[in-house]
């Protein structure tokens, strides 16, 4: 149970990353001028990370299905990053009609847990195969920087790391599946971890 309540700890912290991805992001896709290189942008991320951390606390179902939402809309733009498109009004639909897409189906479907294991899965796959990058030079910090998202700098190395990213991911998501199936998520569980 260890890693749930640490979920249910951080969730608040990581929606307001999320939001603040998100809104630098946004204006990023609409505008240009550079991820969080400009006041707007930093503004709208700020704010809109400050109040889906308030809204993930106030309404836990709701939150995480911000969550949700702001994970399909990270797929989305990531998917189109790689394809070449950087920015515009194309990636910024994508981005939106995902995010609102996987958000709506957190929220219905009730999978609020499945997202909590993808999150985690991806965002381990993701960091072990960074970091292996980066050890071996084939990386730089300032490619992370410049790229605006964790996958593009790993697939502009080469394609092929999307086995290694994939299998990962596919193995943590499957190893959580099957550890916590019994363990559901509810707002009473989310307050007491916080007490």
């Amino acid at each position: 149970m260890g890693a749930t309540a640490f979920f249910m700890v951080m969730l608040p912290v990581w929606s307001f990353f999320a939001g603040l991805w998100l809104g630098a992001k946004a204006v990023f896709l609409l505008l240009g001028g550079g991820f969080l290189a400009t006041t707007t942008g930093l503004t709208v991320g700020l704010v809109l990370g400050i109040l889906l951390a308030i809204f993930c606390w106030q309404f836990y179902e709701v939150g995480v299905a911000l969550m949700g939402g702001a994970t399909g809309a990270l797929f989305g733009s990531s998917i189109m990053a790689i394809l070449g498109f950087q920015q515009g009004t194309l990636p910024a639909l994508v981005a939106l009609g995902s995010g609102l897409v996987l958000g709506v189906l957190t929220y219905v479907r009730n999978w609020q847990k499945y997202i909590v294991m993808l999150l985690s899965a991806q965002g381990g796959a993701n960091a072990l195969v960074l970091s292996l990058l980066l050890l071996n030079g084939r990386v730089s910090i300032e490619d992370l920087k410049n790229a605006g998202n964790t996958l593009l700098p790993i697939f502009r190395d080469s394609w092929f790391w999307l086995l290694p990213l994939s299998g990962l991911a596919i193995a943590g998501f499957l190893y959580q599946l099957r550890r916590y199936r019994s363990v559901e998520f509810a707002k009473q569980e989310f307050v007491r971890f916080w007490m």
